[in-house]
């Protein structure tokens, strides 16, 4: 028998952004499917007393010994707890529950000064692909910080073949201490899916687009796109939904929207639940995912599995999740985004073809799967096989 501690922060309202984001999607897809671990796999979950904790403990899970953060900066502060004094409570927890290692939902949560033995999951190499920043010595930080915890850990999980050529590529990592597990996707996607949406006031006709503002969700050429839709069709809309009105980025996101003349024509909902979400994408005539870096990408799988037609493009992993079910567009041909969508407002019969593609393509992908093939990973790197 083997006892695993599972880190279960990302399910804690105020840890980080995790709970509402494709990090706290997962985490409580896996946990809450660990009846398919193996037996000899004991899990332990943990989490942070410092912050909300209402989820992680219905699932059982005991609190870290979390000790003084101080009176720092809010950074130094976190930095100092995350690399300096989290391993230590870790130690502590683990001797005190008789932990064999941790198991942390994300990379970015990890610490390589840890002594316990643990593996990761590594959603994506965001950091570490593109830099339109330019230099920050807070952003050198992490970077190093998450690299080392990578390059420190018994096995690294990935979503995809995406993820594990940027974490060989840019972490040093040995491929032969990666596994991938396909992410799945939720029961509550699926074609007619409904919910109450009178709250957001949504028009007949809409494009919709999930995600965020930042640089890799591409709201430049997404406007763009959109803006040549809205010269033909005047009967749509293009609705974002997400969290995105604090966003430092917004302010950029307003500005380039009147830029267009577009004010009244794009619609930002705000936090939506996986019902709503479910009900958007259902009812949308497409989703435009013009991303530039995904270590996955669950939108336009959760889309596809709606029977949403999907637009998107050629890099990193999105071919791999969508397969041939989506319109794959090279982010650099701008235009062409914009042809596709006037095709799918306009084209019943392609807008039909699509939808029929992506629920079939969505078929592949499966949270169940996902959980055993990450818990027999588990099992088989620290020695916990039947």
């Amino acid at each position: 028998m083997v006892t695993l501690g599972f880190d279960l922060r990302a399910l804690q309202e105020g840890y980080k952004a995790h709970k509402r984001r494709g990090i706290g999607v997962y985490t409580q897809a896996l946990f809450s499917r660990r009846r398919l671990a193996p037996a000899s796999l004991a899990l332990r979950p943990l989490y942070d007393p410092r912050y909300e904790h209402a989820a992680a403990k219905e699932h059982g899970a005991a609190p870290y010994q979390a000790g003084a953060r101080g009176a720092l900066r809010p950074f130094l502060r976190e930095y100092l707890w995350q690399h300096a004094l989290f391993p230590g409570a870790v130690e502590a927890t683990a001797r005190a529950g008789k932990l064999d290692a941790m198991f942390f939902p994300s990379h970015l949560d990890a610490s390589h000064r840890l002594r316990l033995p643990y593996a990761v999951m590594a959603h994506d190499m965001i950091q570490a692909v593109v830099d339109t920043q330019g230099f920050s010595l807070k952003r050198r930080i992490h970077l190093n910080a998450q690299t080392a915890a990578l390059r420190r850990a018994e096995l690294v999980m990935v979503n995809s073949r995406a993820t594990m050529n940027d974490i060989i590529r840019l972490a040093g990592v040995d491929e032969r201490r990666i596994r991938i597990a396909y992410l799945g996707v939720d029961k509550a996607f699926h074609p007619g899916a409904e919910a109450d949406l009178a709250r957001l006031r949504l028009p007949e006709r809409f494009i919709l687009n999930v995600g965020g503002v930042d640089w890799r969700k591409n709201t430049r050429l997404l406007l763009e796109a959109f803006d040549a839709l809205a010269q033909q069709r005047r009967d749509y809309y293009l609705v974002m939904a997400g969290e995105m009105q604090n966003d430092p980025r917004f302010p950029d996101l307003v500005r380039g929207i009147a830029a267009r003349g577009l004010q009244d024509r794009v619609i930002t909902t705000g936090f939506v639940n996986r019902e709503e979400l479910a009900a958007l994408y259902a009812r949308a005539t497409a989703l435009l995912y013009p991303s530039l870096y995904e270590g996955f990408g669950l939108p336009p799988l959760e889309a596809m599995a709606s029977g949403c037609p999907v637009i998107s493009t050629t890099r990193a992993s999105i071919p791999e999740v969508c397969g041939d079910a989506a319109i794959l567009l090279d982010p650099d041909q701008t235009e062409s985004f914009g042809h596709a969508l006037v095709l799918l407002a306009e084209d019943e019969g392609e807008r039909r073809k699509w939808s029929r593609a992506g629920v079939e393509r969505a078929k592949q992908f499966s949270w169940d799967n996902c959980a055993s093939e990450t818990w027999r990973a588990l099992a088989e790197c620290f020695g916990a096989m039947d």
